[in-house]
């Protein structure tokens, strides 16, 4: 694996430097030499080979990332020793932090890893009100983890870890390092825990990270660009790099004693900004600890590794702002005694990161304005820097050959990739512009100073003004020496060329506010997050907090009661399936928590989590398990259930009238199986069809397919077509009963729908959350009429053989 790294890293300098040599000559080329002062020519040509270095570099790292990992050697289960968690937090909001702690000890717990892992909330909050909200957020989790607060906080980050060590590091042979913001699977800890237990030179294991989904539009694109081009950009580096990998300051497990030999990092001789703490220390840790022997390896693995992007352009510039001095202190630190040739390569990468913004904006402004001549046959080169930047993207794609096969994911991937090119060539000249402001400012000497993530931004009403003059500056200083050289004409072509670049300045204010609003929601989030008050309030079930259908059972006399009879039975049925009352039960698609709040009172030992797509519903979620005094043991979390979550599996897991929000059923059954443990239950309540959609009448179809889009579904399966496709996977059906006899059908609300519904669909209003519903709704009761639907409880038996596992990928060891 270490061989083959290293012939993977010289291939990639290699390949990178052939294309960048093509590239080159063919801008030389297109220049009319002749014409250009010959030093500029060679600084022009300097400062291209040297960025288009680092494009060619991207893309043929993400190129090898599509040629498979070595699978790891099996890692025998053996002793990992003690493991720290440790969440660095200052100042970052803590409910979200409080519901990553109680997931991690539950995840602790469940793994068996809950006797040799402690939890650290290291904080260095300072103001007294934030530091009263933290401790009352972290109430519910104080007595098992440990919580400090540094009244000074000497050091910043690195400080607070350095201190961790001196004070409980003799204690712990590993140590898992996160932000506030991070989250983490406690069974991809485990793996990487072995795997480091069974490599006694490997010092650090850093994570592949994701991240999670966010409101505005900025954060939107970030994570579009994480998810399609960074699993095989990942993949590619980590097998280029090999055991001389890199650190990111956060999701990564470290061996304490080797971190200890090389914590405090020594402050720069001299000031700021190029002297003084090393404000980007990550890099030069993971180079440090290679530089004394020790392995460092990424894993490309990003499942149960998590994060959070900054939601607005001010919060990304400030951090941008910060990492563009620590990069480029790293200009002193390149040539440090005994680094690794790899090493030093990642250095100058990021150095490059930072310095290829103002060097692209100067190679914009010497030849639009003429400074340097330039034919027609510079195109041919620039082409090839598109053709690079495009890369990693298509390459993103290739890698989802499963995908591609199939057209409805086809159309999905080609959508989201006309998103993120749309979106990144909106931002890019953007982020050029403040890059090369923020490399002038460091130059100049200024010092950023460390600021908190956690610090609110301050308020700024000139957002994109300076983009906006920029913007202007570059026209005309391309346009005027044209106009003295060549004339109007040329000065109007060269205003014209670069405009792409020159556009998204000038109306910089606008795309500033237009990024940071909120993007197009999803459709099921948005209907849930407009309607949940209105279906709480008209559907009647009082405590019972249910959004589901009432059933009507002997014996049961009040709306309330019937809302909570479903409950009832679930917890029947999985207690008959299970044996005994299940100890972590996880609602997919849990609405305000009333199922989990009656499963709570059954089984007081439970712990419960739910999860939903609207953040409405997990507001009043939590709002009412604290009235209840379930917050302790119930978390809600804002999460698409068909993606992966850092969360242990469950005993039960329950989706009443949720599961068909999935695209299809057999797409929703494997999400779920990632859920349950081996032998575990699940309890499906929904609408499903008497009989395969294929055999329905044209005009039962077109009612189905209204049912669908008035209440944003996925899919409706038939009963037997849903029981077939869990038992291909594996599945014992234990249970599949009509329900259909329990509801009742001829309410007042029934027959007002029948008059509103077909009206609202004429006017074309199931956009409309409101009369999307009355549409769904006067479909699917006019399908039960028709004996179409049955309303179906169904339990299924996950296999007591852990042949999920393999799936999940998080229990097996890292392939690194």
């Amino acid at each position: 694996m270490i061989r083959a790294a290293r012939s993977g890293m010289v291939l990639v300098l290699l390949a990178s430097g052939a294309v960048t040599a093509l590239l080159t000559a063919l801008l030389a080329h297109g220049l009319s030499l002749e014409r250009t002062h010959p030093a500029l020519a060679v600084l022009v040509l300097g400062l291209f080979a040297l960025t288009t270095m680092m494009l060619a570099a991207a893309a043929v790292t993400a190129l090898a990332g599509l040629f498979p990992l070595r699978p790891s050697a099996a890692v025998a289960p053996t002793s990992a020793g003690r493991c720290a968690v440790l969440w660095l937090v200052c100042g970052e909001e803590p409910g979200p932090l409080a519901q990553r702690l109680s997931a991690m000890l539950d995840g602790l717990r469940h793994s068996g890893q809950g006797g040799d892992c402690d939890v650290f909330v290291l904080s260095d909050t300072q103001d007294s009100m934030a530091r009263e909200r933290e401790l009352q957020a972290l109430s519910g989790v104080l007595g098992q983890i440990t919580y400090r607060n540094r009244p000074h906080p000497d050091g910043r980050k690195p400080g607070n870890l350095h201190d961790w060590l001196e004070m409980y590091g003799a204690k712990y042979q590993t140590f898992l390092v996160l932000d506030a913001d991070s989250g983490f699977c406690a069974e991809r800890l485990k793996g990487m825990r072995q795997r480091m237990a069974a490599n006694p030179r490997l010092a650090l294991m850093q994570a592949a990270i994701r991240l999670r989904p966010a409101q505005s539009r900025f954060g939107k694109m970030q994570r579009l660009s994480s998810r399609l081009s960074g699993p095989v950009f990942a993949r590619g580096l980590a097998l280029s790099s090999g055991d001389t990998g890199n650190f990111w300051g956060h999701n990564a497990l470290i061996r304490t004693r080797a971190f200890a030999e090389i914590s405090p990092l020594p402050p720069l001789p001299g000031r700021a900004p190029f002297g003084g703490p090393v404000l980007s220390h990550d890099f030069i840790e993971a180079a440090f600890l290679r530089r004394n022997g020790w392995h460092v390896e990424i894993c490309p693995d990003s499942r149960g590794s998590f994060e959070d992007a900054p939601e607005t352009l001010g919060a990304h510039l400030r951090r941008d702002r910060r990492w563009a001095q620590g990069n480029l202190q790293h200009l002193r630190l390149l040539g440090a005694a005994g680094l690794h040739p790899t090493s030093r390569l990642h250095l100058a990468a990021g150095i490059l990161s930072y310095l290829q913004a103002p060097i692209w904006l100067f190679l914009v402004l010497l030849i639009g304005s003429g400074a340097v001549h330039a034919g027609s046959g510079v195109i041919w080169p620039l082409l090839g820097v598109i053709a690079l930047l495009l890369v990693p993207k298509l390459a993103g794609m290739f890698a989802r050959p499963a995908a591609l096969a199939r057209p409805a994911r086809r159309k999905v991937l080609l959508r989201a990739l006309w998103a993120e090119l749309s979106l990144t060539t909106l931002y890019a000249p953007l982020g050029m512009f403040r890059r090369s402001t923020f490399v002038a400012a460091v130059l100049a000497g200024q010092n950023s100073g460390w600021v908190p993530s956690g610090q609110p931004l301050a308020s700024d009403r000139a957002q994109g003004r300076a983009e906006a003059l920029g913007g202007l500056a570059i026209v005309l200083a391309v346009a005027l020496p044209q106009m003295v050289i060549a004339g109007p004409a040329f000065a109007a072509l060269a205003g014209v060329l670069v405009l792409p670049v020159a556009l998204p300045l000038l109306v910089a204010p606008l795309l500033w506010r237009w990024f940071d609003a909120p993007g197009a929601g999803n459709a099921v989030a948005q209907y849930y997050d407009q309607s949940t008050r209105r279906f709480l309030a008209v559907g009647g079930s009082g405590a019972a907090l249910a959004i589901h259908r009432p059933l009507w059972a002997d014996g049961v006399s009040s709306s309330a009661a019937a809302a909570a009879h479903v409950n009832d039975l679930a917890a029947r049925e999985a207690e008959a399936a299970l044996g005994r009352p299940p100890l972590r039960v996880v609602d997919l698609g849990c609405g305000v928590g009333g199922t989990l709040f009656h499963l709570g009172r059954l089984w007081p030992k439970a712990t419960l989590t739910g999860v939903t797509i609207s953040a409405e519903q997990v507001r009043l979620a939590q709002g009412h398990a604290e009235a209840q005094g379930m917050a302790a043991r119930c978390q809600f979390l804002r999460s698409d259930f068909m993606l992966p979550m850092t969360l242990p599996r469950a005993d039960l897991v329950i989706a009443v009238e949720s599961h068909v929000h999935a695209p299809d059923a057999l797409a929703f059954l494997k999400a779920a199986r990632r859920r349950l443990a081996p032998g575990g239950v699940m309890v499906l309540v929904d609408d499903m069809l008497a009989r395969p959609e294929a055999s329905l009448r044209p005009s039962q179809a077109h009612r189905v397919a209204q049912f669908r889009k008035g209440w944003r579904l996925g899919h409706v399966p038939d009963r037997t077509g849903l029981a077939v496709q869990a038992q291909g996977l594996g599945f014992e059906v234990i249970e599949a009963r009509d329900l259909t006899g329990l509801l009742r059908l001829n309410r007042w609300r029934d027959h007002a729908l029948r008059l509103a519904g077909p009206v609202a669909n004429r006017a074309g209003l199931a956009h409309v959350p409101l009369f999307g519903n009355m549409i769904g709704g006067n479909a699917l009761t006019q399908s039960y009429r028709d004996g179409l639907m049955r309303y179906t409880l169904m339990v299924l038996r996950n296999p007591d053989c852990a042949q999920a596992a393999p799936e999940d990928g998080l229990a097996k060891a890292v392939a690194c």
